[in-house]
């Protein structure tokens, strides 16, 4: 039996009306009455801040791009340990002075990204360029041992 459009129920309303409520019990109970500050319903967990990264592979190397709008390159740590690279930094907001917080969607804060990487990368060969609030990082493969052929001497 189909219902007519009037009368299908919108089942995500329940689940944003409980958002809403534990969003404003989470204000009411961290800031005294009378603090609160509006709040975005798509506000994301300022102790959440983790850069989105895209890794590509190729024969030669791997590639991987991190998003860091608003972080200052020179701050940016990146490090190898063996297959593993790890990325800090820190990014920070400036608000105007005298001014009065409205909303705030934007994360701040320091981030960590520990991304694992295939055997055999040539962390001597590391490079890492910012641009535009993008981290592009290409970390070249170590030469393996080519292949050859022996001959087989006959007497």
């Amino acid at each position: 039996m189909n219902r007519p459009t009037w009368q299908r129920r919108d089942l995500s309303f329940p689940f944003q009306g409980l958002q809403t409520e534990l969003n404003r019990l989470f204000d009411e109970y961290w800031q005294p009455q009378g603090q609160q500050t509006p709040r975005a319903s798509t506000a994301v967990d300022r102790n959440s801040w983790r850069p989105n990264v895209d890794l590509d592979e190729t024969p030669q190397e791997w590639l991987l791009s991190v998003d860091l709008p608003g972080v200052d390159p020179s701050t940016i740590d990146l490090s190898v340990s063996g297959d593993v690279l790890t990325i800090k930094g820190e990014r920070t907001l400036s608000h105007p002075a005298g001014g009065q917080a409205r909303n705030r969607e934007r994360v701040s804060g320091p981030f960590s990204r520990q991304i694992t990487l295939g055997e055999g990368v040539d962390s001597e060969n590391v490079q890492a360029e910012a641009r535009h609030g993008v981290l592009y990082i290409r970390m070249p493969r170590r030469q393996a041992a080519k292949p050859r052929t022996i001959p087989v001497q006959h007497g």
